[in-house]
């Protein structure tokens, strides 16, 4: 079985020199299950900082923006894999 995050590998080498600084963005439910997943998720990173917390207007949904110093492509594919697992994740953006 191919590894379906192989084409996202690809292009980060295509794109970024290595270190490098990534903006990474995702949407959840505005939730204590999607809170609590997002405090374990960060805890799983070094050099992961978030940068940026949105409401939506009704209030239920939230957006988080962080800065991750990759040190590799295989640090973001990680960093891509973690967030999949959040709980009550919507979007990757």
């Amino acid at each position: 079985m191919s590894d379906p995050f192989e084409k996202f590998r690809k292009l980060l080498v295509e794109t970024y020199l290595f270190p490098a600084n990534y903006t990474h963005k995702f949407i959840g439910k505005n939730s204590d299950l999607f809170l609590n997943s997002v405090a374990e998720f960060e805890a799983k990173f070094v050099g992961l900082k978030r940068i940026g917390e949105k409401k939506s207007a009704n209030g239920n949904h939230l957006a988080l923006t962080y800065d991750f110093l990759a040190g590799t492509p295989d640090d973001i594919v990680e960093l891509a894999k973690a967030t999949h697992l959040v709980s009550d994740l919507l979007y990757i953006l």
